[in-house]
């Protein structure tokens, strides 16, 4: 009964929104603790942010403690939101916290649809038009936004990126669309990059068929302009998930299969209590968004959403979608990726390093094992994977670094020595 409540609790419409025209703090459940008091737990306070994008979204992007370090902007993956990044509250453990430590000025970002954002000037959240968008316009509109955000409170040029799953998608269309924001990074790290997915996400045949028929029916029954939310962040989510996937529920175990299902079976290296913790934070997007990628793995493809042949002749001046041109993501970018990915493999990743110009490096992580969760919530992703990010961000930090002669093993997590700097 309780699973029966959550799947239609995921995929229904928000309870509330509106149009607004100023929001004093960003949105909170009661009993689940807020973005404020993830920082405190980790030793920072939280400075809120409200951005209103070109199109009239409202987004909310935080600003973890007030480092005067360089800028690092964290953009999180599908289905999550900016708190994902900081569930664990434990600078041993989370990333940006890790990265606070050190000095960096950490930023989180929320792409739109996620719970922060709340309303649009031109909406109420429960019209369905609220819902017309995809990937695409949260790297045409929302990254370029929080980008331009930080560089006018903090007065500086450039900052860094990293991104996760679909953070390096919304990175890949902002950098190919409006390519002036590449002089605006001064590198990206790339965690589970996904701009190519793997056709299918099994490797059985019966799985590999599956998961095709379930792409065709995402990219064709409901309508190419179907705005519905898929996914959701309430009180009546987080309760059903506290009673299902709590660290003491008989159903913990059902929660962790399915959970590995998509995105990588690998709970020995998860803590359980911060996988019961992390599993509150989900959020919603747009089902807009899973058309568009459904659609781009059956294509092959990236490439911008199809409205079918008459609308794309009007909307591309094609019959066919343009595709992104990945050429002009120049940037100095790196890619993290692993074994035991469902969304990618070492061919979609190669394929997408082949395309853009300035790969710093092109690294798997070194346990088999690691799981696309793991990036984020992996118990000893801050002993295998975190390092080599901060060496990396550290090199372009102390030396302005430069992609042509930075030379990092493709294998990440083995031997932990010093990025090498080619004469």
């Amino acid at each position: 009964m309780m699973l029966s409540l959550l799947i239609l609790n995921f995929f229904c419409l928000p309870e509330s929104g509106g149009i607004a025209l100023t929001l004093k703090k960003p949105p909170e459940i009661p009993g689940l603790p807020s973005i404020d008091e993830l920082a405190q737990r980790g030793g920072y306070q939280a400075t809120n942010y409200e951005v209103i994008t070109e199109d009239g979204y409202s987004l909310w992007i935080h600003r973890i403690g007030n480092n005067t370090g360089p800028p690092v902007l964290m953009q999180h993956g599908l289905f999550l939101a900016a708190d994902s990044w900081i569930t664990r509250g434990s600078s041993k453990k989370d990333l940006a916290f890790m990265l606070l430590d050190l000095g960096y000025d950490v930023w989180l970002s929320n792409q739109r649809g996620t719970f922060f954002n709340q309303y649009s000037l031109k909406y109420h959240k429960t019209d369905p038009p609220f819902w017309d968008f995809s990937f695409h316009e949260s790297g045409y509109y929302d990254l370029p936004a929080f980008i331009d955000k930080i560089l006018a409170v903090r007065n500086v040029q450039q900052i860094f990126f990293i991104g996760h799953s679909f953070g390096t998608v919304t990175y890949s269309v902002m950098c190919a669309t409006r390519p002036e924001y590449n002089d605006k990074i001064k590198a990206a790290v790339l965690m589970s990059p996904v701009v190519y997915q793997r056709a299918s996400n099994q490797t059985s045949p019966i799985m590999s068929t599956l998961a095709t028929v379930r792409d065709f029916v995402t990219a064709n029954a409901f309508g190419r302009s179907a705005n519905i939310v898929v996914g959701a962040r309430s009180p009546a989510s987080v309760q059903a998930l506290k009673v299902l996937c709590g660290s003491k529920s008989p159903t913990q175990g059902l929660c962790l299969s399915i959970f590995g299902l998509f995105v990588g079976e690998n709970r020995i290296n998860l803590n359980l209590d911060d996988f019961s913790t992390f599993v509150l934070y989900a959020s919603s997007t747009s089902l807009r968004t899973l058309i568009h990628a459904a659609q781009n793995r059956l294509a092959d493809q990236f490439q911008q959403f199809d409205f079918g042949p008459k609308e794309n002749l009007m909307r591309y001046n094609s019959l066919k979608p343009p595709k992104y041109l990945l050429e002009l993501v120049t940037t100095p970018t790196a890619l993290f990726w692993s074994l035991n990915d469902p969304t990618l493999n070492e061919q979609s990743v190669a394929r997408f390093a082949s395309e853009i110009p300035n790969v710093i490096t092109n690294s798997v992580v070194d346990d088999p094992k690691f799981s696309h969760a793991d990036m984020i919530i992996g118990d000893n992703a801050n002993v295998i994977l975190y390092p080599r990010i901060i060496e990396i961000l550290d090199s372009f930090s102390l030396d302005g670094g430069n992609a042509d002669q930075f030379v990092i093993d493709e294998r990440v997590g083995g031997r932990m020595s010093s990025p090498t700097i080619v004469t």
